[in-house]
Order: structure tokens, then C-alpha cells, then sequence
């Protein structure tokens, strides 16, 4: 399920910083372009007695850096990170405004940045979320202690990573000043079922015909995969599908990947409206259904980047363990309504993958501690912006109503997932205007 984005923090610097690499106190020469480099970590940094480590990959950019600028930081999430990408994120462009030194951290065990290169569960063990805040701990410390005091570090994400950074300013705020979250999930949670439901609204808030032709579509699409020739029919209505060859999944895949489709959170400010608008003028559910997958499936469906296998494994041992996040169907209030258990399949595939011990106790024991050791949605922090997209189906797991004036909340009408982190062509003027707002009071933290 990939469906976390990247962390982005942003360290204050001063006049005479200079970047330790793996740990070491030796300084690193300014660079215009993004190069690649290493930071040495501790395997576990819970038991002192264990003196393994491992280099984790981070990238620099400081050609736009100037005296008393920031340090901005990009935190990766659960997945490799590619410089290419790095510079279209809010952070770069940040760093540009500011005149800040630009540099991305890989998060442990995705990209390059893997301790282990068999990832069995017994190897798995040191990726957890405890480990990976000590890491981005363990780095900001070693970069502060080569910076003047009165330094400061601002931390954005997206995201998991935006979890990351909220949970880093919550345990470590002599380390972090300020934060700009944006779409994080803090609450862990197994059974989240509120995700199809905003995922739903996304329709019915243009239109009830179009909301109830995608629940029949779907619905008449499950009653003919329940017979051969009806199998037959769908397969063949789905040839050339972007989301792959219907023909080789079986029914639980097709069906799983329709919802995908349909309930994909990186959704574009218009997508509601030129969604139903392809239902619009088709009567039959079925064909209207197969004319949505068809036109908004190579939107969502992508090939996969077989370069860095270990990112699925990863962030499938990190769901089985901490989070969960099974998108499950028992709301009656989305289209996809059914008494299909989604929490036992995913428990199947965890038990699978890693052993019989990674069962629903397990998981239950994981997300308690996550949400006892970072106050889940009650947590009480300073200085963290929450930024969420109205149509975002994660922000129901995040800070999304404001508690006190020291964390303020932006929720962006008419947007999804993590829009506030990627400028773009064609913008809707409330998310321009929701990201100067955010710059605004980012600066004003800085200060």
C-alpha cells in the first residue's frame, strides 16, 4: 500500500555551520548540485552493547545557500529517495526563498539505506518508528553541535513523514522548533474505514447519480466475477487495463484494484467533477464503470520501480507491526459496502511474509504502543502547522481541528494528500493562498 509520502525538515543554521558526514566532525565543502553522501548509524540505538551500524544515504544541495540562511532537511519516508524529485518538493523551494542549504536524509531500510540486504523479519526488527526517530535525533544532534546555539530547526512533512515529524517534535523538542506537517496520520489504527468514506464524498459531494453509479457499477462488476461467464465478460471490458492484465488476478485483486482506483488519494482539485462527468451521459452501471476504470486508470496504475525491491517489504513489515491502516469496506456510508473482513486478509499476507507470530495480537500490541508513546490525535504539542486536503481520506487520522493557538491547523477545500507540498501549474487559488499562509507563519517561527 504505498501511500506515505516524504518527511521534510528544515534546520536553522548560522554563519559558520559546517556538516559532519557519518557522524565525524570533518567539514564538507558547499555543492551546486545534489550529491550523495553518508551518515553513520547505530543498527539499535536502544542497547548500547550492540556497536553495529550501518550508513544511511543523504543528498546536499547548498548552492543557493547564504550567511545566516537555514539548513533545510528533507527526511525521507518509505521510499528511496530520488534527486530528481527532491527538487520539485515544498523543502527545495523553500530553501531557495530562504536561502537555505538543502539536504534529504533516506529513511533506514528503504533506497539505499538498508542495514540488511536479505530482509527477513529477523533482520526487520530494527525498523520500527522509535528507530527512526533516534536516527533523525542522532543527526540533527550532530549537526547542531558544529552550529552556533542560537540555530534553528523547522521540520516539514508529508504524510508518514509528516507523522515523523510532528512525533520528532513531540519527543525531541530541543532538537526541532517548528513543524509543517501535511497530511499526517497520527493515529494507528487496524480497522480504518473512514478512508472510503471521504473517499466516497469525493462523489457524492458533486453529484448523488454519479456517487450511486460507481456503488452499482462496482456492485454489478462483483455479481458477474461470482460466475464464469460473467468473469469472462469483465476480463474482456478491462483488456489493456493500466492497472494490469485482469485476466491473471483473481477476483479478490480485480475488485481490490478498482477500489484503488476509484479511492486513490493523490487525486487532482477537479477529479470529482470530471469523474462524474464520464458517468454522466451512461445509463448502464456496468459500462459506465468499465468507462471510468478505463479513462482514470492510468492516472493511478504506474509500473512498478523494481530498483529498490526492499521499499514494499518494508513498508509492509512497518503496517504489520505498528500501523495497520487495513482500508476496510464495513461503512455503510461508501460505495464499496461489503462483509468482506479486508483486516484478515491483510493479517494473511503479514503471516505470510514474515511468520505465523505476526498475527492480529501482534499487530494490536504494535499500534497500542505507537498510539501510547505519541498520543495519537490527543497529542499535545507547539509550533506544529497541520496542514490537511479537505478530500484527503488520511486527514481523519491526523490533526484536523485545531486545539490551541501554538499549533494551528489548515484544512484546504477542494484538495487531497499532500497538495500543499508540490506547487503545480493550475492551482486552486484557496491552495495558494493555504500555502502562503503556511510559509508565513514557518518564517515567523524561524525568527
Amino acid at each position: 500500500m504505498n501511500v506515505i509520502a516524504n518527511v521534510l525538515i528544515v534546520i536553522g543554521t548560522c554563519q559558520g555551520y559546517s556538516l559532519p558526514r557519518g557522524g565525524e566532525t570533518n567539514d564538507v565543502e558547499p555543492v551546486s548540485i545534489l550529491q550523495e553522501r553518508w551518515f553513520k548509524q547505530p543498527l539499535n540505538h536502544f542497547d548500547n552493547s550492540d556497536t553495529r551500524t550501518f550508513q544511511t544515504r543523504y543528498f546536499e544541495d547548498s548552492g543557493h545557500y547564504s550567511n545566516g540562511g537555514p539548513l533545510v532537511l528533507e527526511v525521507g519516508g518509505e521510499g528511496h529517495l530520488d534527486p530528481n524529485v527532491l527538487r520539485l518538493g515544498q523543502s527545495y523551494e523553500f530553501s531557495k526563498e530562504v536561502g537555505g542549504r538543502f539536504l534529504a536524509l533516506e529513511h533506514r531500510y528503504y533506497g539505499k539505506s538498508s542495514p540488511f540486504t536479505n530482509l527477513t523479519a529477523e533482520n526487520l526488527r530494527y525498523l520500527s518508528v522509535a528507530q527512526t526517530l533516534e536516527d533523525l535525533a542522532n543527526f540533527v544532534d550532530t549537526i547542531r553541535k558544529s552550529a552556533p546555539k542560537n540555530c534553528k530547526v523547522v521540520a516539514f512533512g508529508c504524510s508518514y513523514s509528516a507523522s515523523l515529524a510532528t512525533w520528532f517534535r513531540y519527543k525531541y523538542p530541543h532538537l526541532v522548533d517548528a513543524v509543517w506537517a501535511s497530511s499526517a496520520p497520527l493515529r494507528a489504527v487496524s480497522d480504518f474505514y473512514e478512508y472510503l468514506e471521504v473517499a466516497g464524498e469525493v462523489y457524492s459531494n458533486v453529484s448523488g447519480i454519479c456517487y450511486n453509479k460507481i456503488r452499482d457499477g462496482y456492485t454489478e462488476i462483483k455479481r458477474r466475477l461470482s460466475t464464469p461467464s460473467g468473469r469472462e465478460e469483465v476480463v474482456k471490458a478491462l483488456e489493456n487495463w493500466s492497472c494490469g492484465d485482469p485476466a491473471e488476478m483473481n477476483n479478490s485483486v480485480i475488485l481490490s484494484n478498482i477500489r484503488y482506483v476509484v479511492a486513490d488519494h493523490n487525486i487532482p482539485p477537479d477529479h470529482g467533477i470530471s469523474s462524474c462527468h464520464i458517468f454522466q451521459n451512461v445509463t448502464n452501471a456496468f459500462q459506465a464503470m468499465i468507462l471510468f476504470l478505463k479513462a482514470k486508470s492510468a492516472e493511478v496504475c504506474s509500473e512498478e520501480d523494481t530498483s529498490y525491491p526492499n521499499d514494499e517489504v518494508a513498508w509492509t513489515y512497518q503496517t504489520c507491526t505498528e500501523f495497520g491502516f487495513s482500508i476496510t469496506l464495513s461503512s455503510p456510508k461508501q460505495p464499496f459496502h461489503d462483509s468482506l473482513s479486508v483486516i484478515d486478509s491483510d493479517l494473511k499476507s503479514c503471516s505470510t511474509e514474515f511468520g505465523e507470530q505476526f498475527n492480529k495480537e501482534l499487530l494490536k500490541k504494535g499500534i497500542d504502543r505507537i498510539n501510547r508513546r505519541y498520543a495519537s490525535q490527543d497529542i499535545d504539542v507547539t509550533k506544529v502547522l497541520s496542514v490537511h486536503g479537505a478530500q484527503d481520506p488520511w486527514h481523519k487520522l491526523g490533526l484536523y481541528q485545531e486545539r490551541n493557538g501554538e499549533a494551528p491547523v489548515i484544512v484546504i477545500p477542494g484538495v487531497s494528500h499532500c497538495a500543499d507540498q508540490l506547487s503545480q501549474d493550475g492551482e486552486p487559488p484557496q491552495l495558494v493562498e493555504a500555502r502562503g499562509r503556511a510559509k508565513s507563519i514557518v518564517k515567523q517561527w524561524l525568527k
